[in-house]
């Protein structure tokens, strides 16, 4: 009769995520244990037995670590690294960081005057010469209080506000539409083309935006001609397009955990601070000098930002394997097949994805950035352009010093996936009290609550980068930013929408619609979270039998 013998190999010996040649050694060691028993075994029996414990070594080697899509780097960004940043990545990042710093400051800067010059030109459409006693020369004041403490006028300027939000509405769509597809079209070929053009091609549109939106307002023109500046921004990729050039730059010049995450809350407080900051002067720019001077700075400054791009920041692909162009067909499908197609792998499935892509849309469409002027400028609040500039700044400063300062010590508590979690609840907090607003102590208060917000995006975009391989990275930004632009467009044609039809019932109510959809977007990060965790995968032990047999 046979003899029967068990070998068990530990967990350690084939730990998941171990190298190939890590799990070869092993393998090479069960093999020596083997021939030191060959002298009653059959060689074909161990073969068999060796054979059984290699794929089983390979199974649980590519099953926790391996990201998903994966065959191998046709062509790895030459900066990255397993954890930590390279001193060439360094500079990358800072380059990238000086472009993103410039292009914020004008798109503040330009955002401001807009909306501001945007909302007076209607009150002078509504209000005729009475829009004199609102609008002191440049200096926007937006109601004026009477005996009663409440504008004589309040009817005239809710018509004033609605007009604007309808304005903004045509805008939105008219920039964003063929955005879409401007971004699809970048992200499946950015994986070919290179990174650089992804910063050069929106710094354009946008640049050309600004100068024929200032050429507008210089020579007062209608207000409507201004759209054809959006409309040549929203074909070169708009802002989404530019936030999907930095956090896949910042991807490939950082490590592939927690480093990442940090790198991509520093581009956002980046934006946050030079956010703010402009906010900061924006105000007595407006004051003294009226809406043409900032919105003509605006485009110089992003020219210099465009230059600084084409000189001095480098390429991150390798693009050394351009020949193999894929179709358009091909491309469009590497943008969406994150969310369509199904997978195999045990860690990250195609559901994981689409319960990122809902919370990202849920939030990036409730930020609510479009009414925020409209809401500050009137009834019951009236602030006017410098007011608005240094509280606006305060929020930012306050939220990029939580992002900067405190992000690292909340990643040795709290995973990534629980740090979006506060974020959202953060966030909904911020706007329920907004939408109860009276006076500006209220807003200081939800400013306040609010700061933890803006760690959710680059912790989403971190998360979603580690679950794919680096050649994968331009299709799901651009996937990321596709999405980014069907929130901007939701957000533009529904809550400046909503508002526009609310404004005179309650001006908190937009804000109340928000809070309730932040809150389901954290009860879906909630759900992943737990998905994930209860996803781990668990060891695997391995019987090996060993026979011996009779030679009769």
């Amino acid at each position: 009769m046979a003899d029967r013998k068990r070998h068990r190999p530990s967990d350690r010996d084939g730990k998941p995520g171990t190298s190939s040649a890590a799990n070869d050694q092993h393998t090479n060691d069960y093999t020596s244990n083997f021939d030191s028993l060959s002298w009653d075994i059959p060689r074909t029996d161990m073969l068999r037995a060796t054979n059984i414990l290699r794929n089983q070594l390979d199974d649980d080697g590519n099953s926790e670590d391996e990201p998903l899509l994966t065959p191998e780097y046709s062509h790895k960004p030459v900066t990255e690294k397993e954890e930590g940043v390279s001193a060439r990545g360094a500079w990358n990042i800072a380059i990238a960081l000086v472009v993103l710093s410039l292009s914020t400051m004008s798109y503040a800067l330009f955002n401001d005057a807009f909306s501001q010059w945007l909302y007076v030109e209607f009150e002078y459409m509504v209000l005729g010469s009475n829009a004199s006693f609102i609008n002191d020369s440049a200096s926007s004041n937006p109601c004026i209080k009477g005996n009663n403490n409440s504008s004589p006028w309040a009817a005239e300027l809710d018509e004033a506000q609605a007009r604007a939000s309808r304005f903004n509405t045509w805008a939105m769509l008219i920039s964003l539409l063929p955005a879409v597809i401007t971004n699809t079209l970048l992200g499946a070929y950015a994986d070919r083309i290179g990174r650089r053009v992804l910063f050069i091609l929106p710094l354009f549109g946008m640049m050309t935006k600004y100068g024929f939106t200032s050429a507008v307002a210089y020579w007062k023109l209608n207000v409507y001609w201004a759209l054809f500046g959006t409309l040549l921004s929203g074909l070169s990729g708009s802002m989404p397009a530019l936030f999907m050039a930095i956090y896949v730059y910042t991807a490939d010049n950082t490590g592939h955990n927690k480093s990442r995450s940090f790198g991509m809350v520093v581009a956002q407080a980046t934006m946050n601070i030079f956010y703010a900051l402009t906010h900061l002067v924006v105000g007595y720019f407006i004051k003294g000098e009226g809406y043409i001077w900032p919105m003509f700075t605006a485009t110089l400054v992003l020219c210099l930002s465009l230059l600084v791009c084409v000189c001095f920041l480098r390429e991150t692909l390798d693009t050394s394997n351009l020949g193999k162009r894929a179709s358009l067909i091909q491309g469009v499908k590497s943008v969406f097949g994150f969310y369509l197609v199904k997978t195999d792998n045990p860690r990250y499935k195609r559901k994981d994805f689409l319960m990122l892509g809902f919370v990202f849309f849920m939030y990036s469409t409730c930020l609510g950035v479009s009414i925020q002027s409209l809401y500050l400028m009137n009834e019951p609040l009236c602030w006017s352009s410098v007011k608005m500039g240094n509280v606006i700044t305060f929020q930012g400063l306050l939220s990029s010093f939580a992002s900067l300062f405190l992000m690292r010590l909340i990643q040795k508590i709290f995973s990534d996936e629980t740090i979006s979690i506060v974020s959202l609840i953060s966030a909904g907090a911020s706007r329920f009290v907004l939408a109860f607003a009276v006076n500006e102590t209220m807003i200081f208060v939800a400013y306040t609550i609010g700061m933890f917000e803006n760690l959710l995006l680059p912790i989403i975009r971190a998360i979603l980068s580690r679950m794919v391989p680096s050649d994968k990275r331009g299709s799901l930004f651009a996937s990321v930013a596709v999405i980014e632009v069907a929130t901007l467009a939701v957000a533009g044609a529904g809550l400046d929408a909503l508002y526009s039809l609310t404004v005179d019932i309650w001006h908190g109510l937009t804000y109340f619609v928000i809070a309730i959809c932040l809150v389901l977007a954290a009860t879906v990060m909630l759900l992943f979270n737990i998905i994930i965790k209860r996803r781990q995968p668990s060891g695997k032990s391995i019987i090996v039998i060993e026979e011996k047999l009779n030679d009769n």
